[in-house]
């Protein structure tokens, strides 16, 4: 997915919308880092000879670096091999994990105010709150960590995030405004 700032636009209402789902391309500032096109993902469940697999109910993602042959599928746009299709198909999982991954960097830069030009060359990020950031709520910059967890398998889940969002949302009494904008809330 291509999930950066720009993507996003304000509604009549003041939501953010998220107006492009290509399934190609990605901004490499905003990208999970396993979504890079040079992993291949797996699930693990306890007995497999996988390090740090313990047990679990859930099977756990392993990531394992590509050591194949060139690959190659995307004509344009980056990351050449995009992992994007056959996650979706194969470990819907390792997808809502790089998706919160890019929602999180994105929530970090909208609300630290980064800019893209600021970030779209960097090889590295640093996501850090400024000073000016002292007004920002901890529980949001909490859940901004947790979506950019370095371990896939640690990071918030795609409908736990939705669901801190929604709190915020509908609480102190808003429960009519909260049905409309969440309507099967």
């Amino acid at each position: 997915m291509d999930i950066k700032p720009a993507n996003f636009v304000l509604n009549a209402r003041k939501d953010l919308v998220l107006i492009d789902w290509e399934q190609s391309g990605a901004a490499l500032y905003t990208l999970a880092p396993e979504a890079d096109g040079s992993w291949d993902v797996k699930e693990a469940t306890t007995g497999a000879s996988y390090p740090g697999i313990t047990d679990s109910t859930e099977p756990k993602l392993v990531y394992e670096k590509y050591s194949g042959p060139y690959r190659e599928n995307l004509a344009w746009g980056r990351p050449k091999w995009n992992v994007f299709p056959s996650w979706r198909d194969f470990y819907p999982r390792a997808l809502d994990a790089a998706e919160v991954f890019s929602l999180g960097r994105t929530m970090w830069m909208l609300l630290e105010q980064v800019t893209q030009s600021e970030v779209e060359e960097r090889e590295q990020i640093t996501v850090s709150w400024s000073d000016f950031a002292e007004d920002i709520p901890e529980d949001w910059k909490g859940i901004v960590s947790r979506c950019l967890d370095p371990d896939p398998n640690e990071r918030v889940g795609l409908l736990e995030l939705v669901d801190f969002w929604k709190t915020l949302t509908c609480k102190d009494g808003a429960l009519t405004e909260c049905a409309s904008i969440f309507p099967h809330a």
